[in-house]
């Protein structure tokens, strides 16, 4: 097309300007905000069963097998929707899938209330899984587009990972606060609030518009362009507007490519290697906390056994106050430190509080402050991850590539779910932790050779390949685009 060159420039002036910003505007922090809210909804229907597993246990008479397939349910519903969502995100935009989802959480968090057999609350569990991996592809792609570069580790790792950890806080003073009310029965309830912050998140978000990168990637230029100036960045030179391609052309375009093609796409050319390695980075490194799922009883045994079942409750909280913890210091450090080397760091964190475990604090209280600082390292690693895809994938791959990669996260945390009650049998406590001390130090390696692949601090355009449209991507000053007021 004879006008999509000039349209390209501009494209790329525009999106270098809105990377480079450092006064981050009221309303693009606003939708910042509220996109990563949605990880509070995912912790709180992730976690909310944990606390009551025992109620659940008694009232439908579950087995040792059943209660594991039930709280891998979620986990592994996530991988599959992260997969299938993942490519929606990139083809009907990133805005329309967590506004559904959103809504499915709705409906499905009151459904779960209702159940009366096993099998229903196994299958409203599945697909509240399959909702969460959707938000996660969508949100974190849609976070890394719209986050300055100078801040976007903070913005798009950290942000949706402190929201998380306040997720999973709440869910346990939920739990714990109802059963100190109404006893076993209060699993019912403590589903059922998981309504309420999706509806809220929901409102929040009602009035975002899509991305505009990919609305540009789409050739969708005058929402685009609404949609800089929707977060606080006015366009003032819209005379290229008209040379841009038009959507139809796009649309012709995206379907003669076929569903498969760009996955293809996504696993070739010169960012094969950048995309594999932000992939298995993230859907890797769960393999090492095979411990956490397992360590809470052990820790609570250190108190002689006589804890109340709310005290106990409320005690599995140690373990989100660090990973609270943890999610700041990423943001304090992430976009300073980069996000290999913060890998490399938790890496070695973990390597340290397992063999500590083990060793001198092995059958002592002292387990209990390991038991923080493991959550600590834990999601200071996750926070460096999670952007990973995102940041090396182009932008009509984005929600593939997060997909793919958050999709092998949570289908090796099934796993580790699954097993780790047969591990402890098997080879005992010890042998365990330190099985995932050893995954540690063989990930660290692999997080090294990483390092030539780096995003912080560069454009999100630099840094994933992407010459969105054809146009290479120049830094500001732009007189094209100013600050709104």
């Amino acid at each position: 097309m004879d006008g999509e060159p000039a349209f390209g420039d501009a494209a790329g002036s525009w999106l270098g300007a809105f990377d480079d910003e450092v006064r981050m505007t009221r309303p693009r922090r606003r939708a910042l905000v509220a996109i990563g809210l949605g990880e509070f909804v995912d912790a709180y229907d992730l976690i909310v069963i944990g606390g009551l597993v025992f109620a659940l246990k008694a009232h439908f008479q579950l087995s040792a097998g059943q209660l594991g397939w039930l709280s891998a349910a979620a986990f592994f519903g996530s991988a599959l929707g992260a997969l299938f969502f993942g490519d929606l995100v990139d083809r009907i935009g990133r805005r329309r899938v967590f506004v559904v989802n959103l809504i499915a959480f709705v409906g499905l968090a009151l459904l779960s209330a209702v159940v009366t057999e096993v099998w229903m609350l196994f299958v409203v569990r599945v697909l509240i899984g399959v909702a969460i991996g959707a938000d996660i592809a969508a949100s974190i792609s849609f976070l890394a587009e719209l986050s300055p570069r100078g801040s976007r580790g903070g913005w798009t790792g950290a942000m949706p990972q402190i929201t998380w950890s306040l997720g999973a806080i709440c869910a346990v003073l939920v739990d714990a606060g109802l059963y100190a009310l109404m006893g076993a029965d209060a699993w019912r309830l403590a589903f059922a609030l998981g309504a309420i912050p999706a509806v809220v998140v929901l409102l929040v978000r009602r009035s975002l518009p899509d991305s505009p990168r990919w609305l540009l990637a789409q050739g969708r230029v005058t929402e685009a362009v609404a949609g800089f100036e929707q977060f606080g960045v006015r366009v003032r030179d819209h005379s290229r507007l008209a040379t841009a391609p038009s959507r139809p052309v796009v649309r012709r375009r995206a379907r003669a490519r076929g569903r498969l093609e760009p996955y293809a796409k996504l696993f070739s050319g010169k960012r094969r290697a950048a995309v594999i390695f932000a992939i298995l980075m993230i859907g890797l490194i769960p393999l090492n906390g095979i411990g956490q799922s397992v360590l809470v009883t052990y820790v609570l045994d250190q108190f002689g056994g006589h804890l109340s079942r709310v005290s106990s409750i409320l005690a599995g909280s140690v373990l989100w106050i660090g990973a609270l913890a943890g999610s700041y210091l990423a943001w304090r450090t992430l976009d300073r430190l980069g996000r290999i080397s913060s890998i490399v760091g938790a890496l070695v964190g973990f390597v340290v509080v397992y063999v500590l475990m083990v060793t001198v604090a092995f059958g002592t209280a002292w387990l209990i402050p390991l038991y923080f600082l493991l959550g600590v390292v834990t999601w200071w690693g996750a926070s460096a991850c999670w952007p990973l895809p995102s940041e090396l994938a182009p932008t009509e791959m984005r929600g593939r590539a997060q997909g793919l990669g958050t999709g092998l996260q949570r289908f090796c945390i099934g796993v580790n779910t699954l097993l780790l009650p047969h591990m402890l049998v098997w080879v005992g406590f010890r042998a365990t932790v330190l099985l995932a001390a050893g995954i540690s130090v063989a990930l660290i390696p692999f997080a090294l050779w990483g390092r030539r692949f780096e995003p912080t601090q560069r454009s999100l355009e630099v840094a994933s390949g992407d010459e969105l449209l054809g146009a290479p991507v120049v830094g500001s000053p732009n007189p094209g685009m100013v600050l709104s007021p």
